[in-house]
């Protein structure tokens, strides 16, 4: 007899994409310390505006964590697609 498992998957290793990708995860938060922190800052918010719709709002604050200081980013894109986007040409 060849009956089929109703249970069988023909895929394997399969994952709903909005398990893994929120569609409300557009913020990024990036901190950045050491000798080149203000220009890395720059450069990455020149690369910001570049991604999709290039309506990325930059904002930053300078916070001091034990004794050193660092720029704390934040990058708030259109949607999380852009915010991977950037993730991943600035990794």
């Amino acid at each position: 007899m060849n009956e089929k498992d109703p249970f069988e998957s023909l895929a394997c290793n399969c994952v709903e994409v909005g398990t893994i990708i929120k569609e409300d995860d557009t913020v990024l938060t990036i901190d950045l310390s050491g000798v080149n922190a203000e220009s890395r800052f720059d450069a990455l918010k020149e690369e910001a505006v570049k991604i999709g719709s290039g309506n990325c709002k930059i904002s930053a604050e300078t916070v001091d964590e034990h004794g050193q200081t660092v720029i704390r980013a934040m990058f708030e894109f259109d949607c999380t697609a852009e915010k991977l986007i950037f993730q991943m040409k600035n990794a």
